[in-house]
C-alpha cells in the first residue's frame, strides 16, 4: 500500500540499495517481477521506499534449488 509519508527513490537509490544495476531494475518492471515507478514527467520517475520494503519482504530466502 502506497502512503503519502513514503519517500520517493530514485533509481539510483534503488540500485544501490539493492546492490543491482540500473539495466535490472527495468528489466524486472518490464518483465512485472518489480513495482512499477511513479512517473513525474519530463523523464523522472521514481519509486514508493513503502512498495521496495513490501517487495523485498515478500522474496524467498535461504538455498533455492537446482
Amino acid at each position: 500500500m502506497t502512503y503519502l509519508s513514503d519517500k520517493l527513490l530514485r533509481i539510483s537509490d534503488v540500485s544501490e540499495r539493492l546492490r543491482i544495476s540500473k539495466s535490472t531494475i527495468y528489466k524486472w518492471v518490464k518483465d512485472g517481477r518489480f513495482p512499477e515507478p511513479i512517473i513525474l514527467g519530463d523523464g523522472a520517475s521514481r519509486w514508493v521506499e513503502g512498495e521496495i520494503n513490501e517487495w523485498l519482504e515478500n522474496r524467498p530466502r535461504g538455498v533455492q534449488g537446482d
